[in-house]
């Protein structure tokens, strides 16, 4: 009896676990407030100038924990514009526009994380270091124990090896993908985002910028530096439910 009741028990609880932990989030999209945009291939670019300088923005997606937006920035002036993402800044409001957080929500800064990144490499590259004096230790045990099982009395051990460097081989291979990867991603961040940048006139600079994303927002506002002025863009952000 106490079997035939612990099973079903154990598989509720199991398909409770499941459900709870795999429940998809939204979808989030962010609206311009201001409807009188450019649609480029399904995106709804919103601009707005200062004293010549205009931004032109589009919301990408969610993903990573982040908000992606497209950004243009033209320098129409006849005055260099420093461009530095680090001066950018979001605020996040409820339904009735009250501040989900006092706190300027500063975008992403790119060199922190191209630094970040470069650190990654570091330590990796180390590893590999390591990891080739592994597989020529690994190389010499297995041959030690080749030769060992070969001139013993033993006939059952003639084929007998450790393969440790097959072991130790896998993971430098492992570890090469890895540093390819991380090494891609910080050449997307050198070449796709907005970086800190001295605009001249009459030059223009595209990219990607990125805040963290707050889930229980309904509007989310941008603030953009010209100098010592801003322009604020706002969005409604829309949820999408998922079933």
């Amino acid at each position: 009896m106490k079997v035939k009741v612990a099973i079903p028990s154990v598989l509720f609880i199991g398909v409770f676990i499941l459900q709870s932990c795999f429940t998809p989030q939204h979808v989030i999209r962010l609206k311009p407030e201001n409807d009188n945009g450019t649609w480029i291939y399904g995106q709804q670019f919103v601009s707005d100038s200062i004293d010549g300088v205009i931004y032109e923005i589009a919301f990408d997606q969610v993903a990573d924990g982040r908000y992606w937006f497209d950004f243009t920035v033209t320098n129409l002036s006849n005055l260099p514009v420093m461009v530095d993402p680090v001066n950018f800044y979001m605020q996040v409001f409820d339904g009735r526009k009250n501040p989900l957080t006092e706190n300027k929500i500063r975008a992403v800064d790119p060199e922190n994380e191209i630094l970040e990144l470069e650190k990654q490499i570091s330590r990796m590259d180390a590893r590999q270091l390591n990891q080739a004096g592994y597989g020529i230790l690994a190389a010499t045990v297995d041959v030690a124990t080749g030769i060992a099982a070969l001139t013993d009395d033993n006939p059952y051990n003639d084929h007998e090896r450790t393969y440790l460097v097959n072991d130790v081989m896998a993971i430098a291979a492992e570890t090469e993908c890895q540093l390819q990867s991380i090494n891609d991603i910080k050449e997307a961040w050198k070449s796709t985002v907005i970086r800190k940048t001295t605009l001249p006139g009459n030059y223009n600079m595209k990219g990607k910028v990125f805040f963290p994303v707050f889930r229980n927002a309904i509007y989310v506002n941008l603030y953009l530096p010209v100098d010592d002025k801003y322009m604020e863009i706002g969005f409604m952000q829309l949820q999408f439910p998922v079933r």
